[in-house]
C-alpha cells in the first residue's frame, strides 16, 4: 500500500484503533507517525486501513522577497538539506520557500539582495537523473533572465556531477550559477547551511560566468570557497569542508562579507547560450584486480561511451585488452581517467598505457573521472562522433589544467 507522506490514516493494528500520517514505507514496513508525535514502523500485513485523507498539495510557485533595492537573486530549490525544513506533523524533510530563516540569520541581506524562490523539486541528490540535468538547465535559464545570479541548492554527494553537467550545457552565462549544499542540516548547531548558503548569495552577486559550487574553506566558520564545477569533488562523507578544488586553487573565498578572487576566472557575457543535449549512454567502470572482460563487456552494452577509471597513469590488466579491442569494434568510445586523487593520465610512459593507446583508448588528462562522464555525455549529445577525441582533449570549460598546484590532495 502506497500513500502520498502526510495522509492522514485510521488504522486497526494489535487490535486498536489508531490515527496516525503516513510518512514513507520501505519494502513490507509502514513509517507513520502517531498522534502523541513519536514514529513507530510496522509491518504491513498487521495493519487494516480504515480510512485515508489525502494531504493537499501545494503548487510549486516562485516567490520574491522583496526588500530594499538589492540585487536580484534567484534560489533553485532542487532538494537536500540546505533549505530543507522539519514538518514536526510528519517528521519529514522538504523544500522551504521561507527564506525568513536565512535573512534572521543575516540580517544584512534584507538590503543587499531581493531573493526569488523557485521551487525545482524535493529529492535526494542520488536520485538526481541526466534528465533533470537538462531541466535544470533550462529553468536556470530562465531564473538567469531575470536576476543577475543565481544559486542552486543541492545535495551533496552528485553535486559535483550536476555542476560539471552544466557547465558543459552553458557554453556562456550572463551571470553566476552557483551550485550550494551543506553537510549538517540546519537544526543541528555544527551546521555549515546558513555560513554555505551566505557565501553563495555573495558569489551570485558577482561578475563570475561559470557554474561554481559553494562550500566551507575549512572546519570553522570564517570562510567559505567558491570552486570551479569542473574542478570539484567530494573528498569525505562528512567534514564540512569535504568539497576540494582538485589540482588548483578555489576561484574565491568569501570572508568577513567580501569575496576575494584567488585565481583565474571567465567573466559573465551579455548573452547565455545553452545546448541542452545529453546522452545518457554513456557509464563509468572502477578497473580493479579480477575485472573479467566478459564483465566488461556486459559493463558496456548499449553504451556509446564508458570511461575507465585505471589505476595510476591509465592503466589496465592486459587481459583486458581483446575486450577492449571488441567494444571499440562495435563503435563504442573509449576513455580513460586515473583512479588517484590527482594528476594525470599519460599512455606514452608504460607499455601498458602505449598498447592502449594504439588500440584508440582516449586519455583524459587531468579530468575527474566524473567531469570525463560527463562531458562524453554532452559531446556525444552534440558533435558528430569523429570529433569526440579532439574534444575531449579541449579545454572547453576549465576541467583540463594545462598546470596542476602543488597542494595537498586533502
Amino acid at each position: 500500500m502506497d500513500f502520498a507522506r502526510g495522509t492522514k490514516l485510521t488504522i486497526k493494528y494489535n487490535g486498536n484503533v489508531m490515527e496516525v500520517t503516513y510518512i514513507s514505507r520501505d519494502e513490507d514496513y509502514l513509517t507513520v507517525k502517531l498522534q502523541n508525535g513519536y514514529n513507530i514502523t510496522i509491518p504491513e500485513n498487521k495493519i487494516d486501513v480504515l480510512k485515508s485523507s489525502e494531504p493537499q498539495t501545494v503548487k510549486k510557485k516562485r516567490i520574491t522577497l522583496k526588500h530594499g533595492n538589492g540585487t536580484p537573486i534567484s534560489l533553485i530549490t532542487t532538494g537536500g538539506t540546505i533549505v530543507s525544513a522539519i514538518d514536526y506533523e510528519t517528521g519529514a524533510v522538504h523544500p522551504s520557500t521561507d527564506i525568513r530563516r536565512i535573512i534572521d540569520r543575516y540580517p544584512y541581506m534584507e538590503e543587499k539582495y531581493t531573493i526569488a524562490v523557485r521551487e525545482f523539486d524535493n529529492i535526494l541528490s542520488e536520485n538526481m537523473q541526466p534528465e533533470m540535468w537538462i531541466k535544470l538547465a533550462g529553468v536556470v535559464k530562465e531564473e538567469l533572465g531575470k536576476s543577475h545570479g543565481v544559486v542552486v541548492s543541492h545535495g551533496t554527494d552528485t553535486m559535483s556531477y550536476t555542476a560539471s553537467a552544466l557547465a558543459f550545457m552553458f557554453e556562456s552565462l550572463t551571470g553566476p550559477v552557483i551550485m550550494v549544499g551543506s553537510q549538517r542540516s540546519s537544526d543541528r548547531p555544527s551546521s555549515d547551511s546558513f555560513g554555505n548558503m551566505e557565501g553563495a548569495m555573495a558569489f551570485s552577486s558577482t561578475n563570475v560566468g561559470e557554474i561554481c559550487i559553494s562550500m566551507h574553506s575549512g572546519t570553522s566558520d570564517n570562510s567559505i570557497s567558491l570552486h570551479r564545477g569542473t574542478r570539484t569533488r567530494k573528498m569525505h562523507s562528512t567534514r564540512r569542508d569535504a568539497f576540494r578544488t582538485v589540482s588548483g586553487k578555489p576561484i574565491a573565498e568569501f570572508k568577513n562579507k567580501n569575496v576575494d578572487f584567488l585565481s583565474e576566472y571567465k567573466e559573465k557575457s551579455d548573452k547565455i547560450s545553452l545546448s541542452d543535449k545529453i546522452e545518457e549512454a554513456v557509464s563509468m567502470v572502477y578497473f580493479h584486480p579480477g575485472l573479467s572482460g566478459q564483465d566488461l563487456e556486459k559493463l558496456s552494452e548499449g553504451k556509446r561511451a564508458i570511461i575507465i577509471m585505471g589505476t595510476g597513469l591509465g592503466h589496465i590488466s592486459q587481459s583486458l585488452f581483446p575486450s577492449v579491442r571488441k567494444i571499440m569494434s562495435m563503435g563504442t568510445k573509449v576513455v580513460m581517467t586515473t583512479q588517484c586523487m590527482a594528476g594525470r593520465v599519460n599512455l606514452n610512459v608504460y607499455s601498458t598505457g602505449r598498447e592502449l593507446k594504439k588500440i584508440g583508448v582516449v586519455s583524459a588528462g587531468n579530468m575527474l573521472p566524473e567531469v570525463a562522464l560527463t562531458k562524453a555525455m554532452y559531446l556525444l549529445g552534440n558533435y558528430p562522433d569523429e570529433d569526440f577525441e579532439s574534444m575531449m582533449n579541449m579545454n572547453m570549460r576549465g576541467e583540463i589544467m594545462e598546470r596542476e598546484f602543488l597542494g595537498d590532495c586533502y
